[in-house]
């Protein structure tokens, strides 16, 4: 039990890896008209949520890891989630920005 957190980080970093490569997939697949915009607006809002959340809970868990020994896994998992939520962060700031000067 030593490192469940560490576990827990690592595994939604991948997993938000995993489900960013599913939606650039599926925008390729969108912009090269092989699957319709109707499926695609449905599966890319929920692969978002998806990534929204999962990228937050391993941040958490990454930063729960601070009592845990130091290991590559530890590390690894720091990193990935801190490099993710430092994506959702600007991607969330960039959406705000644009809306603000949408509205102007």
């Amino acid at each position: 039990m030593s490192n469940q957190n560490t576990k827990k980080a690592l595994r939604a970093a991948i997993t938000s890896i995993v489900l960013i490569v599913l939606f650039i997939i599926l925008k390729s697949l969108a912009n090269s008209e092989v699957i319709g915009i109707n499926f695609y607006s449905i599966v890319s809002g929920i692969l978002i949520l998806l990534i929204f959340f999962m990228t937050i809970a391993g941040f958490v868990f990454a930063l729960k890891t601070k009592n845990e020994p130091r290991s590559k896994q530890k590390i690894i998992a720091l990193l990935l989630n801190s490099i993710l939520m430092a994506l959702l962060v600007v991607s969330v700031i960039n959406i705000v920005i644009e809306l603000v000067t949408i509205q102007s």
